[in-house]
């Protein structure tokens, strides 16, 4: 297994080494960023999906627990605007972006209560009831001006405008409820396979179906968002934890000249919780009996029964984690693109998840997986993505290219699994040999 994780770290050397000679923008800062994003994205849903296949199971309803994710987070926040007491008159409106502001501009007769971004003026148009969003308040200490996101040429002095404000459930609480339904739902995967007898093909296969259409049905197969709500909560997993710098990187990409320039590259919050979610699965795995008892139920569930494991309540955990991740994944891509279509997000995650945790190390039968090799996985599915798009690659080929590394997977597992079985009945008779030689006393 481990020339096999080896293998998997030396085939993502590879790709970003030929992609970045071929095309040197691959090495660029924004896109090695994305890449980082991506494979922290892409890199949840495959641990929970390993964790999954280590007890021999599978969970095809991922992808449509991603969409559900999404959805329900964006309704349990339920943005909105609500009437608030204050209304003035404009007394001047910039169009034109002078210092301090970047963008149009209002002064209103009255006072300004506290306004935050997002908060928007409605007032009386020709076409009805019209609306502006606030961008922010700029005061440059003599007169202050509300600066708005949009530019509309009905807007003029004299006009009465009464402020809305936008209010929402909070964010966190509104998260953790929606990790909690992810777990409900990995529970339910989890008893019906222990207790139900079902197979998890069936079952993980109906959950794909179902969770997909309930996105649907709450949405009314329309794409819903978090409009300019949540800035400073979709900041926080969205924006830079910090900047690592990376040599070679500015000369590769053509940003320098210099071989000794150094590029500074933004790690991304899911980068960093991926790095948690791993250090903790890598010392869960290797480190406590716990994860030797999930090993050992992959590799021989009655065996492990008999042994005294409780095998059920494994096989439980293990669908609650892999739900539990693909929600909070849910969360991030809908933080990450302040929207979802319920019809679409999350399409094929399933397969880019199993595809990861396979070319990982993760045997297809069971009681094997490393949490490293899943991690380099992810990010070798990522970078051929990336790789498509730099090289200007027609993007049909990825899902040719995601499904042939799959099936390569599969076939070296497969071929490694022959070796080893190989390897140990040649061992076992030498190993005998060796003992009958030996003199009796």
């Amino acid at each position: 297994m481990r020339l096999q994780n080896l293998g998997i770290f030396l085939l993502l050397l590879l790709i970003v080494v030929v992609t970045s000679l071929l095309e040197g923008s691959f090495a660029a800062p924004p896109n090695l960023r994305s890449i980082v994003r991506d494979t922290g994205l892409y890199g949840l849903i495959a641990l929970g999906v390993a964790v999954v296949i280590i007890t021999g199971g599978i969970d095809l309803s991922i992808g449509s627990l991603v969409a559900l994710s999404g959805v329900l987070l964006v309704q349990i926040v339920d943005v909105r605007y609500e009437p608030s007491d204050f209304e003035s008159r404009i007394d001047e409106v910039r169009s034109n972006a002078v210092e301090p502001l970047l963008g149009p501009a209002l002064r209103l007769v009255d006072p300004l209560p506290d306004i935050k971004p997002g908060d928007r003026f409605s007032f009386a148009s020709t076409s009805g009831r019209s609306a502006v969003v606030v961008a922010r308040v700029v005061d440059d200490g003599d007169e202050a001006f509300v600066e708005l996101r949009d530019r509309l040429q009905s807007l003029r002095p004299g006009l009465t405008v009464r402020l809305d404000r936008l209010t929402h459930t909070d964010p966190f609480l509104a998260s953790g409820i929606v990790l909690l339904i992810a777990a409900a739902i990995g529970m339910v995967h989890g008893l019906l396979i222990t207790w139900g007898r079902l197979q998890p093909f069936v079952v993980t296969l109906c959950g794909l179906l179902i969770y997909r259409g309930v996105a649907r049905v709450l949405t009314g197969d329309n794409q819903i968002g978090l409009l300019g709500a949540l800035t400073e909560f979709k900041t926080l997993f969205t924006g830079s934890v910090f900047s690592i710098p990376v040599p070679l990187v500015a000369k590769i990409s053509g940003t320098s000249p210099s071989w000794s320039s150094i590029a500074w590259i933004g790690f991304p919050p899911s980068g960093l919780i991926l790095l948690v979610v791993a250090i903790v699965g890598w010392c869960f795995l290797n480190r406590t009996v716990w994860g030797r008892h999930l090993l050992a139920t992959g590799e021989n569930e009655r065996a492990a029964r008999y042994s005294g494991i409780n095998t059920s309540a494994l096989v439980v955990f293990a669908y609650v984690v892999c739900s539990t991740l693909a929600g909070l994944t849910g969360i991030l891509f809908t933080l990450e693109l302040n929207s979802v279509q319920p019809a679409s997000s999350g399409s094929f995650y399933e397969l880019y998840a199993i595809a990861a945790a396979v070319l990982g190390g993760c045997s297809l039968r069971g009681g094997r997986g490393a949490v490293l090799g899943v991690i380099a996985g992810a990010a070798v599915m990522r970078c051929l993505y990336k790789a498509i798009v730099v090289l200007g690659i027609s993007q049909e080929w990825e899902m040719v290219i995601i499904g042939g590394a799959l099936l390569t997977a599969v076939a070296l597992d497969e071929a490694f699994v022959r070796w080893s079985g190989r390897r140990r009945k040649i061992s076992r008779p030498a190993a005998r040999s060796t003992v009958a030689d030996q003199p009796h006393c």
